[in-house]
């Protein structure tokens, strides 16, 4: 889908939502990918599509240049499953090698090149909820591949305009998220049109074909394309847990509304009775490297509440983890005086005016703002107590788990309980290595609480 911010799949997920079930479906009717209907092998290049195509290369080495290519062999090699059976028996246009690739970047965002490299985002994965909605994700941008869109819609126009839009947006964005791909594409000295396509996507007409392709072909694979309308209700659900610094094409509700309508029409038609949709668990625990690596990122670029959302999912799927249960204190911890889902004026009826007064703070003249109101006075209070209980219960799990008494001694350390933060200070050194990197760190703040400790009136 290429429409990258929330057009291929933007989702906000607050909690669970199961795929409707194949229950009372009328009585399915076969599909099959229709192949001969797209471009494929009887596309004729041009010079200007070879142009494309190169540029297309000069964004992989871009991007794995800059690492910001995600490797980890476990879930490359779910992610490759997923897509190596969406493809299936499919024939590979000319000049196609299909790679799937994951991007390291928080933001929910998904694209295909021309050259048959599908990208998805740490972020998206952290939101999709089972492995059918995964593979619709990944129908849906090799139908672009196969269908030739990016050459067909860089014949028929440019979009320069819009690109010195785009690259204004993102020098404006806050820090990580999209903004970091896009320069990264920038610097890749690629055409107007494949940075534009790559945010922006395609024509309706195009995105619809994309659409119905991407839905026969993970039908032919066994999933149940009702993960698809799932799909579209989350992303209509929450569109504003975090504030982007652009609004896009396909925050368009109408829109939303009728690519869901024309999924689930499509799905009860040809749903079959075994069709697979996953367990959410398992989803899970293949792509848990990606939603950790997310919130890493979130909670550097101030998307806290997607923070806070992504690290209760780990807990709920995995409570006993010790190192699942600090990310979602730090989260709370970082979230501060803010709320864990947006007030009134942060929805879309007062959405941009908050959007323009938020981003011209930094994270901490926000927080000073929010500390001025009894609402942000008692969030303080409540979310560092959420995030002491997630602390804590690390170090139940796994007393031995030295990152959870670092965390609880910087909490404390902000709460002013000094005595407390000197305590977990010191274990924390005990438990770490001589050669730990972090130790000069803890060493300095343990001395300057103690200090702090000692300046009390007794």
């Amino acid at each position: 889908m290429s429409r990258i911010l929330p057009a291929i799949f933007i989702f906000v997920i607050l909690g669970p939502l199961q795929a409707q079930q194949p229950s009372a479906l009328p009585q399915p009717t076969p599909v099959s990918v229709h192949a001969s209907e797209g471009p494929g092998d009887a596309f004729q290049f041009t010079k200007v599509d070879n142009e494309l195509r190169a540029e297309a290369d000069a964004i992989d080495a871009q991007y794995e240049k800059s690492g910001m290519v995600f490797h980890d062999p476990g879930l490359q090699a779910y992610i490759d499953s997923v897509g190596s059976r969406v493809l299936g028996g499919r024939p590979v246009p000319e000049k196609v090698t299909y790679r799937f690739l994951v991007l390291n970047d928080p933001s929910v965002n998904a694209f295909a090149l021309p050259n048959g490299s599908v990208y998805i985002t740490t972020g998206l994965l952290a939101l999709l909820e089972n492995e059918a909605q995964l593979a619709g994700v990944l129908g849906h941008e090799t139908a672009h591949v196969y269908e030739r869109h990016a050459y067909l819609q860089n014949r028929s126009m440019r979009k320069k305009t819009v690109a010195t839009e785009i690259i204004a947006a993102a020098a404006a964005c806050v820090p990580g998220g999209y903004a970091s791909w896009l320069a990264a594409t920038a610097t890749a000295n690629i055409s107007a049109l494949l940075l534009v396509e790559s945010v922006y996507g395609y024509s309706r007409e195009l995105e619809s074909q994309a659409d119905r392709d991407g839905l026969e072909a993970m039908t032919v694979a066994g999933y149940n394309p009702h993960a698809v309308a799932a799909t579209f209700e989350l992303l209509d659900q929450d569109r504003t847990l975090e504030y982007e610094p652009h609004p896009t094409f396909y925050h368009d509700h109408p829109s939303l509304i009728k690519r869901q309508e024309e999924a689930l029409a499509f799905a009860d038609a040809h749903t079959p009775a075994n069709a697979r949709t996953g367990l959410e668990k398992d989803y899970v625990t293949a792509v848990a490297p990606a939603i950790v690596s997310s919130i890493d990122a979130d909670l550097e670029s101030r998307r806290l509440r997607t923070a806070v959302a992504r690290a209760t999912r780990l807990v709920e799927a995995f409570p006993g983890d010790p190192q699942y249960q600090v990310l979602l204190g730090e989260s709370y911890r970082a979230l501060g005086a803010k709320t864990a889902v947006p007030s009134y004026d942060e929805t879309p009826a007062g959405e941009n005016q908050a959007r323009n007064e938020v981003l011209k703070m930094t994270e901490q003249d926000e927080q000073k703002a929010l500390l001025k109101t009894s609402l942000g006075q008692e969030m303080l209070k409540e979310n560092q107590a959420k995030a002491e209980k997630a602390f804590l219960a690390a170090i139940q799990s796994s007393p031995q788990y030295a990152p959870a008494y670092r965390e609880l001694g910087f909490l404390y350390q902000d709460e002013s309980r000094f005595a407390n933060a000197v305590v977990n200070y010191k274990h924390y050194l005990q438990l770490v290595a001589d050669t730990s990197l972090d130790r000069l760190r803890i060493t300095r703040r343990l001395a300057e609480v103690e200090k702090l400790q000692a300046a009390l009136p007794h």
